[in-house]
């Protein structure tokens, strides 16, 4: 269910708004659409398909534009005769007959990866569910990553649907795949977004975190430019390097290694520095 674009569109939008209010609910989105919480949770689960009135009002407070809605109720039509309804609406029954040789709306996978590849926390998120204390709670990870439930629930339905992430037997683990991306108009942007924050954070764990549990180190030189090619490339297999080290053994933490190392998540802070 988490391909149908009736559902992505709500999710986008709900993303959107959080993008812009940290503070944003499930209940203050579904309020403004004129439901409540209760029933929007279960369409973006897809535990509840809208009936015709609830999609005009979806559509209504979604303000989609002419082509995004017929594509919002063609993917409302797709799912209904999918699950072979008998009792099916005109409106989407018409619809339905009209796109019969269609699979419905092709979802834009490129919102959600870029998502991936510009906010923190879908990479904390991945290696966190290495570790053996994992829980895929939404909860559980808003309290370990200090980011809100809203936006763990949303960026482990983005993993999940992009294939990073896998659900066995009740428990939600990374996979091997990989995001990759030639296209520098969506990469470039949204990695610089990402090394903003990484660098916020690297900030926030100087000012928080015990010199027990990270490392800021830095130098100050005169260097031949000719040398910085060389440089990276060293950069570049030492982090290789370090990450190796890091990784071998029991995998308990989450951290962040970029030059500075330093935990991402938030349980270390209530531990003092020593005197």
């Amino acid at each position: 269910m988490r391909n149908v674009y009736y559902i992505h569109a709500l999710q986008e939008e709900l993303t959107r708004r959080c993008e812009k209010n940290s503070r944003y609910s499930l209940r203050s989105f579904a309020r403004a659409l004129g439901f409540n919480s209760a029933v929007i949770s279960q369409v973006l689960s897809g535990k509840r398909i809208p009936s015709p009135k609830t999609a005009r009002k979806l559509v209504a407070g979604l303000n989609l534009s002419p082509e995004r809605e017929h594509d919002f109720f063609s993917s409302l039509a797709e799912v209904q005769r999918a699950r072979g309804l008998q009792r099916m609406s005109p409106i989407f029954k018409n619809i339905s007959v009209k796109d019969a040789s269609q699979q419905g709306p092709p979802v834009d996978l490129s919102i959600d990866v870029f998502r991936i590849i510009s906010d923190w926390y879908h990479y904390a998120i991945l290696e966190l569910s290495c570790i053996e204390s994992f829980n895929s709670d939404s909860k559980w990870i808003s309290k370990e990553l200090g980011i809100t439930p809203l936006e763990a629930k949303l960026a482990v339905e983005r993993l999940l649907k992009l294939g990073l992430l896998e659900e066995n037997n009740g428990r939600i683990s990374k996979t091997n795949e990989r995001i990759t991306t030639a296209d520098k108009h969506l990469s470039t942007p949204a990695l610089r977004k990402y090394q903003k924050q990484v660098l916020e954070k690297a900030i926030e764990s100087l000012e928080n975190d015990s010199i027990e549990f990270r490392s800021m180190s830095s130098m100050t030189m005169s260097v031949d430019p000719k040398n910085i090619p060389l440089a990276k490339k060293l950069i570049d297999e030492c982090a290789k390097q370090i990450s190796a080290l890091l990784r071998n053994g029991k995998q308990e933490e989450v951290y962040q290694l970029q030059i500075s190392l330093y935990p991402l998540q938030k349980k270390l802070r209530n531990i003092k520095e020593s005197p």
